[in-house]
């Protein structure tokens, strides 16, 4: 079974508008055509035919991407005939694409009023796809639709976040999100945005009532029966290091959502299917069905998933093929590495330059595949090109890693770094410096923030590394945490954290989704620079003398040099970054905000 591809094909269908919704009148399931193609620009109702076996129930169906909310009754997908077939009446519908749980909760609520009055009904059954299904409980909870629902089934929903997210806010990595095909909405998917405010909120919510709640949480990203998607393949094989057994997009572990009744286990030979596939009655309606005739069942499956999940390790560095500074350098006491990785293009050419030796090697594969390559690494000094975009995460053989932890502290957070080794980890820590590039890119209520990054030390304190975010503006924060100790390691991790009073942001949830722009008082022109580049300030008053700092991605500082202002506002640089390689930088000048530019 594969999905059609479609081209565009219009039926006649009635439009009739609602405050935030187009409401379409779809046929009956044997005379929907797979060319259908509705309204894929704003936020629609779909309404199935009524079956002439019509039970008195209605189902709505909700994607959570207003152009992929269609994939519930198209593509060979059996939920609409399965409806008709059994007497429901089916309603489909799309709120946005990329704005997020409490915009498309907020969107959600109301279409369930419409058509809970539209059908007479004093309640309805939610069947939420991926994002839908936090849709799903942020309509019934924060907007007060609860009484409304008689049950919410969540098929594949990310209640906990993806890392797949969290690697979306780094700027340098997120066409890898984008292979997904989900590249919107990311900012209140981060596994530390659903961890830090979602579920805070959600579940000690006085209205929650997580018994509502049927998780059908999927196991197998690497098997999916309905497209052929390198891409899910790709996107699984990062999650699983990082998050476990996942569906390509949600982890196992991330789709339960707590208090809720969990169909399948982990690993369960009957969820042993991807993203695409749960989010099919083909594969979900049995399930569904079950419990609608039977509206006491409960499964057995229990969780002992540890619900404060505040610390993660990390046992590599990241090569990324924009930046000709970034080497493989075997760690001091490393003989053997396993560089892991991630493509743009699905078949990717790889070579080593052994910078030591002035050579070319051809790198043997361990393992290749669309969109991943993993290449075993014996030698240092090296550096890794190939044919498209793409991030190496370089993982040694020596037992040293770095730990970031999360100390909630009233309102803020205490970031916590260790150096763990099955050496002497003492006199690694000695010498080890701990920094990070943190970038504001959300408000707590996840409207976007275009902040400019920020370059954070961590301060040694009793064996570990500390930074306190109190000093920052309330907000979401993505961050990359970077350690080396010179000559010996370097470590770096993809995460994130929240800064301010959760609880009293969202109280007063907007639907406004306007973004918060902040000008910088510094301009580089060009960004990308090649052989030539200035910088131009606006509205400071400048010292006499003034330090620019270059920093590489990571935030390691790479020159300094300073500018003798004459109260000038417009000064020539193309001398002092002539000589960087080709990558990406941070420009940092003290009383300004950070610059990300490239050098061509």
């Amino acid at each position: 079974m594969k999905l059609n591809i479609t081209l565009i094909t219009f039926f006649s269908y009635a439009l009739l508008f609602s405050q935030s919704f187009l409401e379409v009148q779809l046929p009956t399931p044997d005379k929907l055509s797979s060319l259908f193609i509705g309204p894929l620009v704003k936020s629609t109702i779909h309404y199935g035919v009524t079956p002439p076996n019509y039970n008195g129930k209605v189902i709505v169906f909700n994607h959570g991407y207003i152009d992929l909310n269609q994939g519930q009754f198209l593509f060979d997908n059996s939920f609409y005939q399965d409806t008709y077939n059994q007497g429901y009446q089916a309603v489909f519908v799309a709120t946005t694409r990329g704005k997020g749980i409490w915009i498309n909760g907020q969107l959600l609520a109301e279409s369930i009023d419409i058509v809970t009055e539209k059908f007479h009904v004093s309640q309805i059954y939610l069947v939420g796809h991926s994002n839908g299904g936090k849709a799903s409980e942020a309509a019934m909870f924060q907007y007060g639709k609860k009484e409304k629902v008689t049950r919410a089934f969540a098929l594949g929903t990310p209640f906990w976040g993806t890392y797949l997210a969290d690697i979306s806010q780094m700027p340098w990595l997120n066409w890898a999100w984008k292979l997904t095909g989900l590249n919107e909405g990311a900012r209140t998917s981060t596994t530390y945005y659903c961890r830090d405010v979602v579920r805070p909120i959600l579940d000690n919510h006085p209205d929650n009532e997580p018994e509502k709640f049927v998780v059908l949480g999927a196991s197998g990203f690497y098997k999916g029966s309905t497209i052929a998607a390198p891409a899910f393949l790709l996107t699984g094989g990062i999650l699983f290091p990082v998050q476990g057994v996942n569906d390509g997009v949600a982890p196992y572990n991330s789709t339960l959502r707590p208090g809720a009744d969990y169909v399948f286990a982990k690993n369960d030979p009957r969820a042993i299917f991807d993203h695409l596939d749960v989010g099919l009655g083909q594969f979900s309606w049995p399930y569904i069905t079950s419990y609608l005739e039977n509206p006491s069942q409960r499964s057995n499956v229990s969780s002992k998933k540890n619900r404060n999940r505040y610390k993660i390790e990390s046992n590599y560095y990241i090569v990324h093929s924009e930046n000709e500074y970034d080497q493989i350098v075997l760690d001091k006491n490393s003989s053997y590495a396993i560089a892991e990785i991630i493509h743009e293009q699905p078949n990717t050419q790889f070579d080593i330059f052994d910078l030591t030796n002035k050579k070319v090697i051809t790198p043997k594969r361990y393992a290749s595949k669309k969109h991943q390559t993993v290449i075993p690494i014996s030698d240092t000094n090296l550096k890794l090109k190939g044919n498209s975009r793409f991030a190496a995460f370089i993982k040694q053989n020596n037992g040293i890693k770095m730990s970031l932890e999360h100390i909630q502290k009233d309102k803020f957070q205490l970031l916590k770094v260790d150096i763990l080794s099955d050496h002497n980890t003492k006199t690694l820590v000695s010498k080890t410096k701990v920094w990070g590039v943190i970038t504001r890119t959300a408000t707590l209520a996840g409207k976007k923030s275009e902040k400019s990054p920020e370059i954070i030390s961590f301060d040694h304190k009793n064996g570990s590394y500390y930074f306190d975010t109190s000093v920052l503006e309330d907000g979401v924060y993505s961050l990359f945490l970077n350690s080396e100790h010179k000559n010996n390691f370097k470590r770096a991790l993809i995460s994130g954290f929240v800064v301010g009073d959760v609880k009293k942001e969202m109280s007063n949830i907007e639907i406004n989704d306007q973004n918060e722009n902040v000008k910088n008082n510094i301009i580089i022109t060009p960004n990308a620079v090649k052989n030539e580049a200035r910088i131009s300030f606006t509205g400071n008053l400048l010292p006499k003398e003034l330090t620019v700092y270059i920093h590489d991605i990571t935030g390691k500082q790479i020159k300094n040099f300073k500018i003798k202002t004459y109260q000038k506002s417009q000064f020539d640089i193309s001398n002092q970054l002539q000589n960087l390689d080709k990558g990406m930088y941070l420009m940092r000048i003290h009383g300004f905000e950070t610059l990300r530019f490239v050098k061509k």
